[in-house]
């Protein structure tokens, strides 16, 4: 969780998110099979700095982090989710992770197809796909280049 902070810090996002919040947001109930998604998060500095915002983001919207705190604030959770999911990117952007860029890629691409998602917010994934392919393709033409 710290690696994740410093890292948000250290590109200028300075984040409250407190281990607390972060287990009670993994307690919450969600629409989707998590698996074992929070192992996946924890060992990754990105994964958690999504998590940290979009934590962050929900607890701004005066949303209390309860057990159905996503169930009931589907909508409110999904933008918070897409602000987490560009400032993840940047991140990622910055630290050369083309790995990682391409994974969100995908996983955008099910989210713009996902119905439970608004047609808004759609579109705003849609967009934030394309900026950050441009991204990417100038990140692999700069690292071909050294």
């Amino acid at each position: 969780m710290e690696t994740a902070r410093a890292l948000l810090r250290d590109n200028g996002y300075h984040c409250e998110t407190t281990a607390e919040d972060f287990i009670l947001w993994f307690r919450a109930d969600t629409p989707y099979d998590q698996g074992d998604e929070i192992n996946h998060v924890i060992v990754s500095p990105l994964y958690m700095a999504h998590e940290l915002v979009e934590i962050e983001n929900v607890k701004a919207m005066g949303l209390e982090l309860t057990k159905d705190v996503i169930i009931r604030n589907m909508q409110k959770v999904d933008d918070a989710h897409l602000k987490a999911t560009r400032i993840e990117l940047q991140l990622a952007v910055s630290m050369r992770d083309i790995r990682h860029i391409s994974e969100r890629m995908n996983h955008i691409s099910m989210w713009i197809e996902d119905p439970s998602v608004t047609q808004e917010n759609k579109d705003l994934y849609r967009e934030l796909r394309v900026k950050t392919l441009e991204a990417l393709a100038r990140l692999k033409r700069k690292m071909a280049d050294e």
